[in-house]
């Protein structure tokens, strides 16, 4: 079985620069500027798009969802994988390489 990291491409996934998250009177859009296409999030996926800044785990992240309204205590951590992947394949994440590239400077 493929751990989160092969799935996703990084143990602390980054979201892209190009990507603006606002929030509106219903939800979330994610606005990714450089594709010129817009994604709605829930409160939850919201959350854990803030969450991805390149210093948390998926473990750490799925954590810190356990205080959020609503949130399921036992399926957190695949919540924020599907999440996660999600937000992969639709290209809002950094790559890998990019992500070590920022920790290195």
């Amino acid at each position: 079985m493929a751990t989160s990291r092969e799935l996703i491409g990084s143990d602390r996934p980054r979201g892209r620069n190009e990507i603006l998250c606002r929030e509106l009177d219903d939800g979330f859009i994610l606005y990714d500027m450089e594709k010129n296409k817009v994604h709605s999030l829930n409160p939850a996926a919201a959350f854990i798009w803030e969450s991805l800044d390149g210093t948390r785990t998926l473990e750490e992240i799925a954590e810190s969802l356990r205080n959020f309204p609503g949130a399921a205590g036992d399926t957190l951590f695949d919540d924020v994988r599907r999440a996660v992947q999600t937000f992969q394949e639709e290209g809002l994440l950094m790559s890998a390489a990019d992500s070590s590239d920022l920790r290195a400077t």
